[in-house]
């Protein structure tokens, strides 16, 4: 059993990586494609990174409630939760695309915009709630958890801001995009500080 959850642990770490990655080069396609910089077959494929960001998020929410459940149900299946509205407003951010013409492209860009923002307050809200549990049962070392604290709040707070007037500092993202580099890699190489016997409870 410990090992299978080694195993999830590293999934989970591989699925942060793997979402920053294609997140960041599928909106970019995106992006150059409804400006006329590139083909539609290019935009259509940053479609596809987006899908697999979604995707990867969902499965990090799935398999962080298999291995921390044993803790506080609630707490981690709200997580789960959060991770799954994350991916499916940004897959919904990403298949409008396919409804764009000439006659509506601000009302799309609006509605990725909007998905994004509702994306990233629930994945901020709830997420800073998650850091600080893990944080208080010493689950991961403090400075990384307290830095997830903050990077999510920071998230958080970008996205209300965003929701209220349409434009936020940029340099919010700065705290929770370290975390979601270190955290993974910390996950990958040694998992969470979790008693052996606690995992044979799950």
């Amino acid at each position: 059993m410990e090992k299978q959850f080694r195993t999830y642990e590293k999934v989970i770490g591989l699925c942060f990586l793997l979402a920053t990655v294609t997140y960041a080069i599928g909106n970019q396609m995106i992006e150059n494609g409804v400006h006329g910089h590139l083909e539609l077959g290019s935009t259509r494929l940053g479609i596809v990174f987006e899908l697999i960001n979604s995707f990867a998020v969902v499965i990090i929410g799935w398999m962080s409630f298999k291995v921390l459940k044993s803790y506080n149900k609630t707490i981690i299946k709200g997580y789960m939760f959060a991770r799954f509205i994350e991916g499916f407003l940004l897959a919904v951010g990403a298949i409008s695309v396919l409804l764009i013409t000439q006659a509506n492209i601000e009302p799309i860009l609006k509605l990725r915009e909007l998905c994004f923002s509702l994306a990233m307050l629930s994945l901020g809200g709830f997420s800073s709630y998650y850091c600080w549990y893990l944080l208080m049962k010493r689950l991961a070392p403090k400075w990384m958890m307290g830095l997830g604290f903050i990077g999510y709040l920071c998230l958080l707070i970008y996205s209300i801001i965003m929701l209220i007037s349409g434009f936020a500092p940029i340099w919010l993202f700065t705290p929770g995009g370290l975390f979601e580099l270190i955290f993974p890699i910390y996950l990958i190489m040694k998992g969470f500080n979790r008693p052996f016997n606690d995992s044979l409870n799950n």
